[in-house]
């Protein structure tokens, strides 16, 4: 039987002002405003950068430049009578360069692919933080869902037993009943506050932190609404729970990714031991034109070059061996983190099973908790039963409650880490 349930945070909030959320919209709210998922949407968008970077290099660059010089001194030369001035005091310059990488051995192509994978590699990691949100945002609903009936079982166990305090007094005061009876009822009620103070304080705590793991503010009132119970669904098989998670889980797919850095960071560092080869076009206005000729005039210069790098004391060498390791290092990476996955997908599968037959247990449990309740409230009516009898009765009831409450949160827990096993969206 599913128990439904609505959490008013806020009481002094009128209803229009207050956000109410069920599990799939509290799973939503937290993945567009959780802080950590907004942090790494930002190193998506720096990862997408850095491809616009890489393809600019295969594009020409076109610079402008200019400059004013005052030459105090300039020579002369003189023929006989003719003096002939090499230069001016005022000097002018405006040039306009064009430069073009023509060939680099794959170099900017092997950058542009490096930087792609550093994409992918941000993509998978906030597709992880999104898949572990869901997990702590499922674990944190179902949590105050519980504490909220938790609330709810305390108070009604804390009326139920001062009815019964009441109804022990009436019994005392017409000497059906000892005073033992009477203080051992005043006992119990007085037991019971202190609880009820705790969970009431808990689920003030609780829902403060699932606001900010949500990302919300800490004023908005909100409620949830949703329900608790066993979801009938087909039984999960291990196998393919174990094969979903070895192709979907993003730490695997990120390591693979970063032994493809490596293989392409060695590969960068050998095309940089050789040649490459650019062209350049560069057209300089400017005043004098020339030596001797005092006006404005332009020069259109041409030019096709190569750079060659023939010793960097060994520099590049370490380099290439630094990137071999690390690219092992990612390999090994990769066959311990799948060992760990799988390891975890057995955890989460024995967990899942272990937490549905406790719930249904749990269940069975407090129906004949209940029905006991029933029998001894009407044998003690009767003068059938004991006043410490109905006590204990009352008290292994809520205990059965409560049993029965964090079963099924357990329950919902485990599916969720299920899904976060195996890298489910």
């Amino acid at each position: 039987m599913a128990i439904t349930m609505l959490i008013l945070i806020n009481l002094f909030t009128l209803p229009g002002d207050t956000l109410f959320l069920d599990l799939p919209g509290a799973v939503d709210y937290a993945l567009i405003n959780n802080p950590e998922i907004r942090d790494l949407a930002l190193d998506l968008d720096l990862s997408k950068l850095k491809i616009d970077e890489a393809t600019a290099d295969f594009l020409p660059s076109l610079t402008a430049s200019g400059y004013y010089s005052y030459i105090s001194y300039v020579p002369v030369i003189e023929y006989g009578n003719v003096r002939i001035q090499i230069g001016q005091h005022d000097n002018y310059n405006v040039q306009l360069s064009l430069q073009q990488v023509i060939f680099t051995w794959g170099r900017l192509y092997d950058a542009y692919r490096f930087a792609d994978i550093g994409k992918k590699i941000a993509s998978l990691t906030l597709a992880r933080k999104r898949q572990e949100i869901r997990y702590a945002v499922t674990q944190s609903f179902y949590g105050l869902l519980v504490l909220q009936e938790m609330v709810k079982v305390t108070g009604e166990s804390y009326a139920q037993l001062k009815r019964h305090e009441d109804a022990v007094r009436k019994r005392y005061e017409a000497g059906l009943a000892v005073q033992f009876e009477l203080l051992r009822a005043q006992v119990q009620v007085a037991n019971l506050k202190p609880r009820l103070t705790e969970v009431e304080n808990n689920l003030l705590l609780a829902r403060n932190g699932f606001q900010m793991l949500l990302g919300m503010p800490l004023d908005q009132a909100f409620g949830l609404t949703g329900e608790l119970g066993l979801i009938d669904t087909a039984d999960y098989e291990l196998a393919d729970l174990n094969d979903s998670a070895l192709a979907n889980r993003a730490e695997i797919r990120n390591l693979e990714n970063a032994e493809k850095m490596g293989q392409l960071a060695r590969t960068m560092i050998g095309w940089s031991n050789l040649p490459s080869i650019a062209a350049g076009a560069t057209y300089a206005y400017k005043n004098p034109a020339g030596l001797t000729d005092n006006g404005w005039g332009g020069n259109l210069t041409l030019n096709v070059g190569f750079n060659w790098p023939l010793f960097s004391g060994f520099k590049n060498l370490a380099r290439y061996r630094a990137a071999t390791v690390n690219m092992k290092r990612a390999r090994l990476a990769v066959e311990e983190v799948k060992k760990a996955v799988t390891i975890e997908v057995k955890n989460a599968y024995a967990t899942y099973q272990a937490a549905r037959e406790a719930s249904v247990a749990a269940r069975e449990n407090l129906d004949q908790a209940d029905q006991a309740l029933v029998m001894i409230d009407n044998r003690y009516k009767n003068g059938l039963a004991t006043n410490l009898e109905y006590l204990d009765v009352e008290l292994a009831r809520m205990q059965a409650k409560t049993n029965y409450l964090n079963a099924l949160k357990d329950y919902h827990t485990a599916r969720a880490a299920i899904d976060r096993a195996v890298g489910k969206e």
